[in-house]
């Protein structure tokens, strides 16, 4: 077998994030009076969208992301919310969201029985150690590495490497990454000179993706993975 080590990408790879950040927000919203329609949540994604964007240039941090994306969205719907108050209420509701998606678990048990899976997911800390320490999928998971913690976020290798190091210095070559991010995920794969999994999850590949491989489903990865 070619590969000594997974390193999975979280959401949207192994777990379905806009689930969980849909309940989330539509609790925060109700806790601070913010009426919860469709043009509201709107402009909480592009709010938020942008925050993390930015955070991919290097242009921001997390802790500035994680308040910057309220004041900008109550800024932009004219509420008179707190906009620290909502973002830490924010962090606690996400905290609380873990779900998988289907195959995931199916995904961790077959791989992980041959070799150590590491996530490393640009996210907040305190979400993202809530999230997975207690979820399902954990009993799975050798490491987690998270960009706050590192103080870089993908696409910058530090994060990838970084696992390579807590696994025991696995060189490049023996790792393969799964993610479901371009621009984040497989550009971090490249840049690390490690091979890289695009899941799709069921639509085409984009052009010039950049990825070694790309599967609609995580089946198909985990054969790929397995059998390389």
């Amino acid at each position: 077998m070619k590969y000594r080590i997974l390193l999975s990408d979280a959401d949207g790879t192994l777990f379905d994030f806009h689930k969980g950040e849909g309940i989330a927000i539509r609790n925060t919203f109700e806790a601070f009076d913010v009426p919860y329609t469709d043009e509201n949540v709107a402009a909480y994604v592009k709010a938020n969208a942008e925050q993390w964007k930015l955070l991919e240039l290097g242009q921001t941090t997390q802790p500035k992301l994680r308040v910057d994306r309220f004041v900008n969205f109550l800024k932009a719907i004219g509420h008179p919310a707190d906009p620290q108050a909502m973002a830490d209420a924010f962090v606690v509701q996400l905290g609380m969201q873990c779900w998988p998606l289907e195959q995931a678990e199916e995904l961790c048990r077959r791989v992980s029985g041959q070799m150590p899976i590491y996530l490393v997911t640009n996210g907040i800390a305190q979400v993202q150690r809530s999230r997975f320490g207690d979820c399902d999928l954990a009993k799975y998971f050798a490491g987690l590495v998270i960009s706050e913690e590192v103080g870089a976020s993908k696409p910058d290798p530090k994060m990838l490497f970084e696992a390579l190091r807590m696994a025991g210095d696995i060189r490049p070559e023996e790792a393969v990454l799964l993610g479901d991010s371009v621009t984040a995920d497989i550009a971090a794969a490249n840049n690390a000179g490690i091979d890289s999994i695009l899941f799709t999850n069921g639509k085409d590949a984009p052009e010039n993706h950049g990825a070694t491989w790309a599967v609609k489903t995580l089946e198909e990865a985990w054969e790929l993975i397995l059998q390389s």
